[in-house]
């Protein structure tokens, strides 16, 4: 939920009991009605909150709820008019929610600017559509913070069952930017029984970093690892368009740190634009060494950025292109990476494999890291079948409108199992992208 869908639902919440102020609405029906339409309210955010219900799925439910339990729906009139805007509301729906991979290759058909697809099959690259471009990465670029710590435990200058604080990983955690991944991975961790003396192992961090995605982890490695490091392994690795690697969380408190009172959103806009990406870079990692000295607590920040803002911050994120993420799911897959590496690397991507096991029927490897923001859906993911044949794929599409988010996020998945299965599908893609 934004915080417009949370003014809404409060509002609702609040509003709807005044009517009984006045002693002459404290009718039967009236309190019924305050009740039922209170009731359901609550059912929406609990649905939204607890169970990860879709806002607007639960929205909808809600109206459609609050038709039926009022009495003056009954009657012809009405039933005929609500169950004409219920019939739209569920063809709009199904709209949605309906799986229709095609849609995404529409998408990537429909914007060239924004999008780009790279597919390669047994080392042979089959589509490249705009994958020279660069474009932000968002949490796919955990990929390779990934690699480069598998590489630094092969090199022995780290060890994976090394003990990590929970209180040093906190401080990078910046409450309502990811989704809830970092503290579903400290749930995770409490039920599986692998907190002790509040310490995990370093793996479990890496881990955390790639099945759930949690940006403190993130931040926290790439500290450890040290930036300079990763950047130089991107070039070794011939990475040429990647760009250099900053840290993710605190790059969220520079609008914060960098306005002054006397700035509206605009001007503050104009400034993050216009500031040059050495110095934005610089700045957040400023920003992240004070967070972990304890200088700055980021639980005295409150995460509650206009969209514009976050706009910016997203445009911003570290970029690279298609081609080379295209490139590093080549390596891990065909096993170019040291023996020990590959096998540590495979362990942390390999999430699929152990979250589905309808995955293991159709794959012997499968691995995949995604990134995402409110204008942004990522992909990159490798996969070899029982027959031995190998296909990498990265998906990258941004500017994406909160309509095109929506329908993408809803179908990328069965494009993707689609591509990954059908051979005729693939040729298919080939050759309405080429044809562009």
């Amino acid at each position: 939920m934004n915080i417009y869908a949370w003014i809404g639902m409060l509002g609702i919440i609040i509003v709807t009991p005044l009517s009984l102020l006045k002693k002459e609405n404290r009718t039967k029906e009236e309190i019924r009605r305050v009740i039922v339409t209170e009731v359901i309210a609550l059912s929406i955010i609990i649905a939204v909150l607890l169970f990860n219900v879709n806002y607007l799925f639960a929205f909808v439910v809600g109206i459609i709820a609050m038709i039926l339990f009022n009495k003056k729906t009954y009657t012809k009139k009405r039933l005929l008019t609500y169950g004409a805007i219920i019939l739209v509301i569920g063809i709009a729906v199904y709209s949605v929610f309906r799986d229709n991979p095609d849609y995404v290759l529409k998408h990537l058909k429909e914007n060239p600017q924004t999008t780009s697809f790279y597919l390669a099959e047994n080392g042979v690259e089959l589509i490249t559509y705009q994958s020279d471009v660069v474009r932000p990465l968002a949490s796919t670029v955990k990929m390779l913070i990934a690699v480069e710590y598998a590489l630094q435990i092969d090199e022995g200058l780290l060890d994976k069952n090394s003990r990590v604080s929970l209180d040093e990983l906190s401080r990078h955690y910046y409450k309502g930017t990811d989704g809830n991944a970092h503290e579903e991975w400290l749930k995770a961790m409490g039920n599986e029984g692998k907190v002790k003396g509040n310490e995990v192992t370093l793996h479990d961090v890496a881990k955390g970093m790639v099945t759930y995605s949690s940006n403190a982890n993130t931040d926290y490695l790439i500290d450890l690892l040290g930036i300079d490091a990763i950047n130089d392994q991107a070039k070794a690795l011939g990475l040429t368009k990647h760009e250099e690697v900053y840290p993710i969380v605190s790059a969220l408190l520079i609008p914060e740190y960098w306005k002054n009172e006397s700035q509206n959103n605009e001007e503050l806009i104009s400034e993050l634009e216009a500031m040059p990406p050495k110095q934005y870079r610089e700045l957040a990692m400023h920003l992240s060494t004070q967070l972990k000295e304890g200088v700055i607590k980021i639980e005295d920040y409150t995460f509650d950025l206009p969209l514009k803002v976050q706009k910016v911050w997203s445009n911003r994120l570290i970029g690279a292109s298609a081609n080379d993420y295209g490139k590093l799911l080549g390596m891990i897959s065909n096993d170019q990476l040291p023996e020990d590496a590959a096998e540590t690397v495979r362990d942390l991507l390999e999430w699929p494999m152990q979250l589905n096991e309808g995955n293991k029927k159709r794959f012997v490897h499968l691995g995949a890291k995604g990134g995402s923001t409110a204008f942004i859906l990522n992909d990159a993911m490798y996969a070899e079948n029982h027959n031995g044949d190998k296909i990498e794929m990265v998906i990258f599409t941004d500017e994406l409108s909160i309509w095109q988010g929506m329908l993408i996020r809803n179908n990328v998945n069965s494009f993707e199992s689609k591509v990954l299965g059908n051979e005729e599908y693939r040729l298919r893609i080939q050759k309405e992208l080429s044809d562009l």
